[in-house]
């Protein structure tokens, strides 16, 4: 085989362990001896891994490990173990890695508390972010507000004091990890209209992310409602907001408000959105195809129309989510191959071949996807959520690269989630 970018290889072998889902039993032995990646894969895959009480005590240790490396891999794996089954045991030994030496050990932990936390009934458990949220360090700042997004999700308590803070936050960055948890504060209780509106009316570009924020927040909010009323506030921002990044936001928003509704009308609308000027509005718009059709093989692409890879990343990882059949279109561009392996993981049972030139990339990639193929996720909708969940964490947490389009999947996967534990 052509020996391919890591990252579009990385995305080949995860999309394998993803569409493979619980489907058989696996084990993970750690020897200790292994290479750093092959042990740092297998920390982070027995997280999903079945064998929880074996896999927690194993984790726990891990996080004492002289490298930093194994230490964040064992928090993934610790905060997954967590979002599986909520853990007094597991927030403890997460909770210590919040004064871990290394900065990015520290951050780890922090988003991974809030992952082990979603759907935790204890509305007190975030108390334990507060002071990490006005750190020195702008990672940690943001790392507390991403956690939040997690473990507050749908609950809009929080909602006035992160405006407040984020009002006097001077860092770019944090705010755009912060306003996560504004987007997803009322994810799945079709509230938070009054506030979102609020928000739509603040002008400048000073006040671009919060708009941006409030389109993906009444979305979420009315996931799959196909409210006129969210549509109608979309559809204005869509046409008049000139600052790209709300533009984007709003096709997102709209596509989660008609979730798995891909009506003539709403198609017509996302393909609009291939033509805008801005490649960041067109990729969004792309990629909302997906969402709007999402399971329901009903997406009718031809990406052989298509040469813009802002495009045809989005539409690729659509025809994914939809769960059609791939165009049959050779992609050059590292980037879109990047998003077109990822939508395979979105995709039952797919088969590929599990070589790869990138031997750190193989071996750390193997231990992950033992602890996916071994899970105990048999659930459609939950299979559903740890998909969405998985490549935009995965991404940020192992590459520092915070990915909008997978970070919007992923907001979508929590209220899922979220949806699944409220319904019994």
């Amino acid at each position: 085989m052509t020996e391919q970018h890591f990252y579009v290889e990385n995305a080949r072998l995860m999309s394998y362990g993803l569409s493979n889902l619980g489907t058989r039993k696996t084990k993970i032995s750690m020897a200790g001896d292994e290479p750093i990646d092959a042990l740092a894969g297998k920390l982070i895959g027995s997280g999903f891994h079945t064998d929880r009480a074996l896999s927690t005590d194993q984790l726990i240790e891990y996080t004492q490990h002289t490298n930093p490396f194994i230490r964040r891999s064992a928090y993934i794996g610790l905060s997954f173990t967590g979002f599986f089954q909520n853990s007094d045991r597991v927030n403890e030994a997460l909770a210590s890695g919040f004064y871990d030496p290394e900065l990015e050990v520290r951050k780890t932990a922090l988003i991974g508390f809030g992952l082990a936390n979603m759907g935790n009934p204890n509305q007190s458990i975030g108390k334990v972010l507060d002071t990490h949220l006005h750190d020195e360090a702008w990672k940690i700042r943001s790392a507390s507000g991403l956690a939040y997004s997690f473990l507050s999700c749908g609950k809009p308590e929080q909602f006035s004091r992160f405006i407040d803070l984020l009002k006097i936050e001077h860092s770019p960055y944090v705010k755009v990890c912060n306003c996560w948890y504004i987007s997803n504060a009322f994810a799945g209780t079709r509230g938070g209209l009054d506030e979102y509106k609020k928000l739509l009316n603040l002008e400048g570009d000073e006040n671009s992310f919060f708009r941006d924020m409030a389109c993906l927040g009444l979305g979420l909010s009315y996931l799959g409602t196909s409210e006129q009323t969210i549509n109608e506030l979309l559809e204005d921002r869509i046409k008049n907001d000139i600052h790209p990044y709300v533009r984007e936001s709003a096709f997102f928003g709209l596509a989660l408000c008609n979730y798995q509704n891909p009506t003539n009308e709403m198609t017509k609308m996302l393909s609009e959105g291939l033509k805008d000027d801005s490649m960041i509005v067109r990729s969004g718009a792309a990629l909302s195809h997906g969402i709007v059709a999402m399971e329901t093989e009903d997406l009718e692409l031809d990406l052989k129309d298509y040469s813009d890879s802002s495009v045809l990343w989005g539409l690729t990882l659509s025809e994914g989510l939809a769960n059609v059949k791939p165009s049959q279109v050779t992609f050059t561009d590292n980037y879109v191959q990047w998003g077109h392996h990822i939508s395979n993981g979105f995709r039952n049972q797919i088969s590929t071949n599990l070589d790869c030139d990138h031997e750190d990339v193989k071996s750390f990639q193997q231990g992950i996807n033992d602890g996916l193929i071994g899970s105990h996720v048999a659930d459609e909708q939950e299979k559903n959520a740890v998909r969405l969940i998985v490549p935009g964490v995965y991404h940020y947490l192992n590459y520092d690269s915070f990915w909008w389009g997978l970070w919007v999947l992923t907001a979508l996967g929590t209220t899922l989630h979220n949806r699944r534990i409220n319904n019994g």
